[in-house]
């Protein structure tokens, strides 16, 4: 089955590219990253490998001014899986016939919450409502998205299944309601963009040592907003966002029965640009996943569902190869540089060479057990072409 999806992908970028241009305008890209990655806790190497984290391969269309789509498929490898994997990560069309000065978007397509949809990874870690699991990058639904005439503003609206691209469950596991993500960017003055998001959407509970279908204990609501600020375009800018996030877990004092919790954190990212091929980037990141307490959202007593000791339920973001960093207060400290070797199309990086360290530094305790802070070690080389937008 991978073989054959494979060799349909490739006569579709074939296809675009022996395109006649008097048609339409197609447009093929690609954008692969190759990553080495080290853990160490306590002088001790929890990980080391080296990984493709992805490797996209994009098709895009125009039909005509007001109607063209995308679609993309990731094409990735790593030690802990079986051989390479395949997913698709685009599969939309654009069309501007409903919306005034704007557009609607159908399909699987970026998720409009928080820098989630705008997030050009100058950090190997994610956008901060994508790496502590309040949204997906990428979700399936429908998008409304526009600008406002004479004012600097952009606004979205989107309806979406609200678990993301792919859940890691079958159709029964999936919620059954659509979730509503909501957004509104503009610009004060120069050199500034201020943002505001909104999300509302439910989700299933299970039992913490339990996520099979008949361990749902309940169907309760969930609600975020994001605020973000980004200042500086030129040698020196800073983006910062604040986090929260009312979502259902698994009771502490009773795991057969859901409660919500509040959750609640920021990011400050700066970043200098030293030459126009070399940058220094810094970040600091803080999440509470239970801000009115200051117990782990998980205690070992609830069980587990995994062999490391620590539960790793559906909704546990896939940055936290040990969850029990996600169960708690935790910091996240960043340092690094992004070295530009070359430019591609629209000004993107063509071939980047990254270099990060990350820590994980958790404030709490697991019940009797005691966290070390975790430090990673990152070394990737991005290469992109084409003009796509991934």
């Amino acid at each position: 089955m991978k073989q054959t999806l494979l060799i349909l992908l490739v006569l579709l970028l074939v296809s675009a590219c022996m395109a006649d241009p008097q048609i339409g305008k197609p447009q093929v890209g690609g954008n692969f990253w190759f990553r080495y990655h080290i853990d160490r806790r306590d002088d001790s190497t929890q990980r080391s490998a080296f990984t493709v984290e992805r490797g996209y391969f994009g098709l895009g269309y125009r039909w005509n001014e007001r109607v063209d789509g995308q679609m993309t498929f990731n094409v990735f490898s790593s030690p802990d899986q079986s051989g390479w994997n395949f997913e698709l990560r685009d599969a939309y069309l654009n069309l501007a016939y409903f919306v005034p000065n704007g557009k609607m978007r159908v399909g699987l397509q970026k998720n409009y919450f928080g820098t989630v949809h705008d997030w050009k990874y100058l950090t190997v870690r994610r956008s901060l409502a994508d790496a502590v699991g309040v949204v997906s990058e990428r979700d399936y639904g429908i998008a409304f998205l526009g600008t406002f005439p004479n004012y600097p503003a952009e606004w979205t609206f989107a309806i979406v299944n609200g678990e993301g691209y792919d859940s890691g469950f079958n159709p029964p596991y999936a919620d059954r309601q659509p979730g509503f993500t909501a957004s509104l960017r503009f610009v004060p003055v120069t050199n500034m963009t201020v943002g505001f998001s909104f999300l509302r959407d439910k989700r299933y509970v299970y039992r913490w040592d339990d996520v099979s279908d008949s361990s749902r204990i309940g169907y309760e609501d969930r609600t975020a907003y994001s605020f973000m600020a980004r200042v500086g375009n030129g040698p020196f800018s800073l983006l910062g966002e604040y986090l929260f996030y009312d979502y259902p877990i698994a009771s502490r004092e009773d795991p057969s029965q859901p409660t919500n919790v509040k959750g609640t954190g920021f990011t400050i990212f700066p970043m200098l640009r030293v030459t126009q091929k070399f940058d220094v980037v810094a970040r600091y990141d803080m999440w509470d996943p239970d801000k009115d307490s200051d117990q782990a959202i998980w205690q070992p007593s609830h069980g587990f569902t995994s062999t490391t000791g620590s539960p790793q339920p559906w909704w546990v973001p896939g940055d936290y190869k040990d969850a029990r960093y996600y169960f708690v207060k935790h910091n996240v400290y960043v340092f690094g540089f992004n070295y530009n070797i070359t430019k591609r199309m629209e000004g993107e990086p063509g071939v980047m060479f990254q270099v990060n360290w990350q820590r994980v530094d958790p404030q709490e305790d697991i019940g009797e057990q005691s966290l070390d802070p975790l430090d990673s070690f990152i070394f990737q080389i991005r290469w992109g072409w084409g003009g796509l937008d991934f």
